[in-house]
């Protein structure tokens, strides 16, 4: 599962009750949104994920500015699959490591504002989601009605739980889809559940499918141990908010109903027999004990470690807070004495056991100010909030087996500044101190991993010079190379802002740090042109690349990473190849956003090439860019999606990568050929037999050559020409 670590940044001034105040409405463990801890993939746009976003915060941090700062037409490629508009899409973890994907259509009635209710509110009736297999088949499909309690008014969430499992919620081989529901309570608040579908389950009387099984509470996390008896053996953590307390918590004081409020964690096993899951462990744990700032770390955690599935909790020992009985008063403080306690679990078909317990000691880092003022209220401690399960260190030199080193952060917060910065060690397992990796990081990023060399992170921070971008080797703690943010590389030029967006990749026997720079150079002829720096592991400055971007760029953005600059990850090319999203001001028109796929400037080129360029269509506007490079013998594949706001509908194309490959050859498991039927006025025709169905799997329309559909009433069907499936909406 891809985690999030949020960065945020801190200056040192003066506290107040009025910074104090808004401490006590954020910080708040009541204010925890559950939600928030889900299961979730972050293989949404690189330009908009929370990775891009961290980028481009960093950036601008390093720049001092809080705004951002064309080409001849290209014959594109021809997508080898196209959906066709939906309310949501996305992909899935499907079996044996394989990307899945899904459409989801929802249908709302609609009231105009009515009383108080000064806008259209939309009350989920029905959903329908479409699953595909790697090869973009559609493979079945889920329909349901909403079953609205006497206490839910609407829905605010309906998602697929994004990942396939079998064998788990019962013991047949169908595929099992989970779909998570938040609903609003009358009176405020929200009930959670999760529905069970199989993929090809049975229907009731209406025509929707029947859930095998509905929790109260929602998904957190998903693991897949090694497969038993040739079945998938899933691990599915259930986390809800429970309260837990012996009397009415109207006679409760503040203090005790914040002792109260909980959150119940439940492991389940796969089914063995008919009787569904089995609970396999159980824990419930105060908001209060929560690592970190109890509201963005999560408490568990599920990993694999070779044949091993291990589980790692998180929780202070005692409540992070000393007792305050008023959120808005100035009574919050750490308590003194407390630690961070990680345990660490083996599960197996038949048995959930710790293994390994670690007491990491916590204290307040005041941070003071010049004139030796504290600047720190609290000092948050957690470990996965730097890389997730990657802060369990297994396996490293000197560490015995069973007894792994952990990556700890400490986040001091500032309430001057209502900002959390962030320090990272590395802790023995018998909590002892091992490593101090970086103290007071502005920001941090990941390296991509390089074979032969450590893991590596990237730290900024500032000296009274200016920004520094340092590069720390995670085991060792050794930094690398430390990088002035304003580079100073050639004694006849300038210096150039470097930006955040940086990544690394193999040079000879080492590597170099290749930057986008934040400002790009404008060439005789009016074009914009994106530069690359390549610097060298020690710091030297190697070369630069150039690309072309055309005319009216107001702002862009690449897409670095190890895989990205990777020699054919984009094209055949011997020149290097980036991507880049851009925001272009055309004639008569606002800003248009468009993603560009471009050769460097060379010799052989020097204008550079483009090889992909898209921008807005009869779909809508860019709403999410996802390349799966390729690997091993598999090739790789872009998957473009586009967002039409006004129609609320979603529609996905998918180019094959490399993008100039010969044939027009697909992405592994893509299919490359295209719908070979035609819409003629109200029939569709084919070659061969056309057999249209409900969503519902309700013949409604057969015939050879052509089908007329004029008498179908309006919505989703699936199309069948000659054995292949289709999804159309009428």
């Amino acid at each position: 599962m891809k985690q999030f670590t949020p960065f945020i940044t801190a200056t040192a001034v003066v506290l107040s009750a009025t910074a104090l105040y808004s401490n006590a409405e954020n910080k708040n463990p009541l204010n925890h949104d559950l939600w928030k801890l889900r299961y979730k993939v972050d293989t949404q746009s690189v330009f908009h994920n929370r990775a891009a976003i961290n980028t481009q915060n960093l950036t601008n941090l390093v720049a001092g500015v809080t705004t951002p700062d064309k080409v001849a037409e290209v014959k594109n490629p021809t997508p080898v699959f196209s959906t066709t508009p939906s309310n949501d899409i996305g992909d899935l973890d499907g079996p044996n490591g394989e990307i899945w994907h899904y459409t989801g259509d929802l249908v709302y009635l609609e009231i105009p504002p009515h009383d108080n209710v000064m806008f259209t509110d939309r009350i989920l009736q029905e959903y329908t989601f479409t699953i595909y297999n790697p090869e973009m088949k559609v493979v079945g499909i889920i329909k349901d009605k909403m079953d609205y309690q006497e206490d839910e008014e609407r829905t605010v969430t309906c998602e697929v739980t994004p990942v396939i499992t079998r064998n788990f919620f019962n013991t047949d081989d169908d595929i099992e889809i989970m779909i998570a529901l938040g609903v609003n309570r009358i009176g405020g608040g929200n009930n959670y559940r999760t529905l069970v579908y199989p993929l090809n389950g049975e229907k009731n009387d209406e025509g929707y499918n029947k859930p095998i099984a509905t929790y109260p509470d929602f998904v957190a996390d998903v693991v897949e141990g090694p497969s038993t008896d040739g079945s998938d053996n899933f691990f599915i953590t259930f986390m809800e908010d429970v309260f837990d307390a012996d009397n009415n918590s109207e006679e409760l004081g503040f203090w005790d109903t914040l002792l109260a409020q909980k959150v119940e964690m439940t492991v389940y096993g796969k089914a063995l027999d008919d009787k569904g899951p089995r609970k396999i462990y159980n824990t419930t744990l105060p908001l209060i004990q929560f690592p970190g700032d109890q509201q963005d770390v999560p408490a568990m955690m599920s990993m694999r470690h070779g044949d091993d599935v291990v589980f790692c909790f998180s929780q202070y020992a005692e409540p992070f807070y000393n007792r305050y009985d008023n959120p808005l008063s100035e009574d919050m403080t750490m308590r003194e004495g407390n630690s961070l306690v990680i345990k660490l679990y083996k599960a197996t078909e038949k048995s959930f056991d710790l293994f390994s317990t670690t007491t990491i000691p916590i204290s307040l880092d005041p941070m003071p100010d010049a004139s030796g003022n504290p600047t720190c209220l609290f000092s948050y401690y957690s470990v996965g909030n730097l890389r997730y399960t990657g802060d369990i260190l297994f396996d490293l030199p000197g560490v015995e087996a069973d007894k792994p080193d952990f990556i700890i952060t400490r986040g001091n917060y500032q309430i001057s500044t209502d900002d959390t910065i962030n320090s990272y060690f590395t802790y023995k397992n018998d909590g002892t101190l091992k490593n101090t990796i970086f103290l007071y990081s502005e920001g941090t990023r990941e390296m991509g991993n390089l074979d032969g060399f450590e893991p590596q992170q990237l730290f900024v921070s500032q000296d009274s010079y200016g920004y520094l971008y340092n590069f720390v080797d995670l085991y060792s703690a050794k930094t690398v190379s430390q990088i002035e943010a304003d580079y100073y590389y050639d004694d006849d030029s300038d210096t150039e802002l470097l930006t955040s967006n940086v990544a690394r990749t193999p040079s000879g026997d080492s590597y170099q740090y290749v930057f986008e720079l934040r400002y790009p150079m404008v060439d005789d002829d009016e074009n914009d042109i994106l530069r690359f720096m390549y610097i060298n592991k020690d710091g030297s400055f190697d070369h630069m690349e150039n690309v072309n971007m055309g005319k009216g760029v107001a702002y862009a953005q690449s897409f670095l990473s190890t895989d990205a600059l990777a020699p054919h990850a984009y094209a055949l090319a011997d020149s290097p190849v980036f991507m880049m999203l851009v925001k272009r001001g055309l004639a008569g028109s606002s800003i248009i956003e468009e993603l560009m796929v471009a050769e460097a400037m060379s010799e052989e080129n020097p204008s550079g090439k483009t090889l992909l360029q898209l921008g807005p269509n009869d779909n809508g506007a860019l709403a999410s860019i996802v390349p799966e490079f390729a690997n091993g013998d598999e090739s790789g594949s872009l998957w473009i999606y586009y967002y039409d706001s006004d129609k609320r509908l979603y529609t996905l194309d998918v180019y094959a990568l490399p993008l100039d490959k010969d044939s027009g050859a697909g992405a592994e498991g893509v299919v490359a050929d295209q719908p070979t039927f035609y819409v003629n006025g109200t029939a569709i025709e084919a070659e061969g037999e056309i057999r249209i169905f409900t969503t519902d799997g309700k013949l409604v329309a057969s015939g050879k050559g052509s089908v007329e559909f004029a008498s179908l009433e309006s919505g989703i069907y699936i199309l069948n020409v000659n054995g292949k499936a289709y999804k159309v909406i009428k």
